[in-house]
């Protein structure tokens, strides 16, 4: 389908770039031709630059991490909403320590978002959520799978 968009090109650093690039060509006229031009030459890191000048305040760069979080507050509710994970959410990967700064307090474009949910709202009350800083999360998993599977396979190596 040529109109769909799917969460991962909003939501994602380079999602980050995409919404920018989005905003600069429908306003042009909003533009900071200084951040501007710094995005244009940031190759694949154009959505740490977006990111870097929506915290100094240009407003372009603002109004992209406000969408993107939103966008990522919306996606987490939905989640949370389909597997009601009673235990509680945890949002981990790259941008939720990079934005926490948009992600904390119940006015966040995060929360709203994630909590806009009509009268399945009231559901996400009971869900805890909470924003795990750590980048490398996946990794130090995959280590403890690994070391479990290697403790396993040479047990009995080991015990002798």
């Amino acid at each position: 389908c040529k109109n769909r968009v799917s969460v991962e090109r909003v939501v994602s650093g380079r999602g980050l770039a995409n919404v920018y690039e989005f905003l600069a060509e429908k306003f042009p006229e909003r533009l900071d031709k200084d951040v501007h031009e710094q995005f244009l030459k940031a190759g694949d890191q154009q959505g740490g630059v977006v990111g870097y000048n929506a915290v100094k305040g240009s407003s372009l760069a603002l109004q992209a991490v406000n969408l993107m979080i939103a966008a990522y507050g919306a996606e987490v509710g939905n989640a949370s909403l389909k597997f009601i994970p009673t235990g509680g959410m945890y949002v981990t990967g790259g941008l939720t320590p990079k934005n926490i700064k948009f992600i904390q307090g119940e006015k966040s474009p995060f929360m709203e978002a994630y909590l806009d949910k009509g009268r399945l709202g009231d559901v996400l009350d009971t869900i805890p959520l909470f924003a795990v800083i750590t980048e490398d999360i996946g990794l130090r998993g995959a280590r403890v799978c690994a070391e479990r599977e290697y403790k396993y396979l040479f047990r009995d190596e080991n015990s002798g």
